[in-house]
């Protein structure tokens, strides 16, 4: 699943809002690599513990956190820089970091600035126009360790981030439809947190107090046969100011056997819009059609409840029995406008999961999961009102959530030097959002484009597996590699079953990686991967009319790619890669520009600590 319904989290804080719009989108982009520690991805529903949008999946980067240890007489000092180059769009990243610590307190900063000129396609495909942007960003934090009294050892951390994406085109319309769109999104996200251990009570604790402000500016121009003059321009701009609360707990009890995790979450989001049309030569006008009435408002609250119970655990065999539930509501309103009345919806649903679990020491899992996820109706499909790229779009007050329910049985083991994983699953989906065709004043038509809103009427089944393996060879080699396979199709009124909308195709890779030997202070690696995807012709009818998928689907496609990295010492490390070493054409399934044909990056980086 694609856009809002999959769940991007950034320390426990949500970054999906009511604004977020459907289809394949550029959000998580937002996000600065260079600032994370790590990257969770949680592959199936996770509506219990998150809530609406985790219907497909959740995706939850943790920044990078200052260090609080201290080091020699309880300070610390650290800085890291980085930077990379790129062939393919001739792009630079730069990226610097700062921290302090000192006896249980600690600071960091941390800037990078991306500049990427347009993305060179494949053998064939040349420079991609507008496909360039910029990217800057910032992130800090401040944490400090209690260090006495009942709360002994808790964290307390200030968080912000910030980011800027300048100039980022849309061209799968440019040469067929003389359409081009152009994005800049902004991003400030302000978090508070506290967490730690309530040993009297054997419960752990996370409380999140958040505030986001995203902007996103759309520019829709008609130009002219060159592709370059800009004829005419409609404006959109959104803003939307986010408040947040988030509460985790976990008990324990019964010697470990029994874990309890429960919470609660509060979000309101605050939404206000402008829209302006300018033809060439002439200044801006305000135009009463709003994307969004200023005023309109999203809330979404739950609370939930997960028990794990160990009733065996003896001899390395364990068997753990899990249920949760949830309940959620939201409720979105607009102001009226235009000749449109005022719109209010609001929902109040829950979700449930259970599993079963098998685990022999640390050498396999057996594992069967039921999971049920849904998704909210944003704003964005409730409320806009105009253009939206190929239709006119009209509000529906009457939207309600999507669902689905999901089976999963699972097996992992690692049995020597072989570790591998079978994942199979089957997913329900249920009052599937999608468009319809609609009126408007009457109308069918509105400046050429049909008039559509959207309705709760879609029904489907996916079915996948997803597999990994790893072999340690001996000698410093390893051997890896994945294959995924996901059917979907969509279930219609009349009885005819047609395939479900962005399908992706069967995907795979596998790498050869040779760890060297440390020769004094250097250390390396060197590894060879190829990465590649079947055809997929078996499109929904929403396939065939999206621009960014070519008559007759998307073609098969297979790259090779190497790497070598160096540790110079424990303080320099030197990476060289090259993508499609055969510069061949190709493209992600649903995706608007060719992929990079043969890419050289260079990366290097050092830190500094004492």
């Amino acid at each position: 699943m694609v856009g809002p319904q999959v769940l991007i989290l950034v320390d426990g804080v949500r970054l999906n809002n009511s604004v977020y719009r459907t289809g394949p989108v550029q959000y998580l982009n937002l996000i600065d690599p260079y600032s994370i520690d790590r990257i969770e991805v949680l592959r199936g529903p996770g509506s219990v513990l998150y809530g609406s949008d985790a219907m497909g999946g959740v995706i939850q980067v943790f920044g990078a956190k200052p260090d609080t240890s201290g080091g020699r007489d309880g300070f610390h000092f650290g800085g890291r820089a980085l930077q990379r180059f790129s062939s393919a769009e001739l792009g630079l990243v730069n990226h610097v970091r700062a921290e302090v610590g000192y006896n249980g307190f600690g600071v960091l900063g941390g800037w990078t600035l991306k500049s990427l000129s347009n993305l060179t396609g494949g053998r064939g495909v040349g420079e991609q126009s507008y496909s360039g942007y910029n990217h800057w960003s910032a992130m800090g934090a401040v944490e400090q360790r209690i260090q006495g009294g009942l709360l002994s050892g808790w964290k307390v951390r200030m968080g912000y981030l910030l980011a800027r994406i300048h100039n980022a085109g849309r061209t799968d319309k440019l040469y067929t439809k003389n359409s081009l769109q152009m994005y800049d999104n902004f991003d400030d996200l302000v978090y508070g947190q506290i967490h730690g251990l309530l040993r009297p009570l054997r419960t752990r604790g996370r409380l999140i107090l958040s505030y986001q402000r995203f902007f996103e500016r759309k520019d829709a121009s008609v130009v002219a046969d060159d592709f370059a003059t800009v004829m005419e321009t409609t404006r959109d701009e959104t803003q939307v100011h986010t408040l947040g609360a988030d509460l985790q707990l976990r008990t324990l009890l019964w010697g470990r056997r029994l874990q309890l995790q429960y919470g609660g979450m509060w979000y309101h989001d605050n939404v206000g819009s402008s829209r302006q049309f300018r033809s060439a030569g002439d200044s801006w006008a305000q135009l009463d059609s709003l994307p969004y009435p200023d005023g309109s408002s999203y809330h979404n609250w739950g609370a939930h409840a997960l028990v794990t119970g160990v009733p065996v655990r003896a001899k390395g065999h364990e068997l753990h029995l899990t249920a949760g539930y949830r309940l959620h509501g939201m409720r979105g309103e607009a102001p009226s406008q235009l000749s449109l009345p005022a719109v209010s919806f609001s929902h109040v649903g829950h979700v449930a999961h259970g599993s079963v679990r098998y685990i022999y020491r640390d050498r396999a899992v057996l594992a069967a999961t039921f999971s049920q996820g849904f998704r909210a109706p944003n704003l964005f499909e409730a409320v806009m009102l105009g253009d939206s790229g190929q239709f006119f779009h009209v509000p529906n007050a009457d939207l309600g959530p999507e669902r689905s329910d999901t089976m999963e049985l699972l097996f992992r083991g690692r049995f020597g030097r072989v570790r591998f994983g079978y994942t199979f699953y089957a997913t329900l989906l249920h009052s599937l959002i999608k468009r319809d065709f609609t009126t408007f004043d009457g109308q069918t038509e509105v400046g050429g484009k049909p008039v559509t809103w959207n309705v709760n009427a879609g029904r489907g089944l996916m079915f996948g597996m997803a597999s990994t393996l790893k072999i340690r060879m001996g000698r410093g080699f390893s051997l890896g590699g994945h294959l995924t396979y996901t059917w979907g199709e969509q279930w219609v009124d009349d009885g005819m079953d047609l395939p479900l909308r962005l399908v992706p195709p069967l995907f795979g890779g596998a790498r050869l990686r040779y760890d060297m030997p440390a020769f004094g202070k250097i250390r390396g690696y060197a590894q060879t991967s190829i990465r590649g995807a079947g055809k997929q012709s078996r499109l929904s009818p929403e396939d065939i009319k999206d621009s960014r998928i070519p008559d007759g689907g998307t073609e098969g496609w297979a790259v090779w790619n190497l790497r070598v990295g160096a540790h110079i010492n424990r303080h320099v490390r030197v990476t060289l890669a090259v993508d499609n070493l055969t510069n061949n054409k190709y493209r992600y399934h649903g995706s608007g520009l060719w992929a990079p044909g043969t890419n050289v990056m260079l990366t290097a980086e050092g830190d500094l600590s004492f």
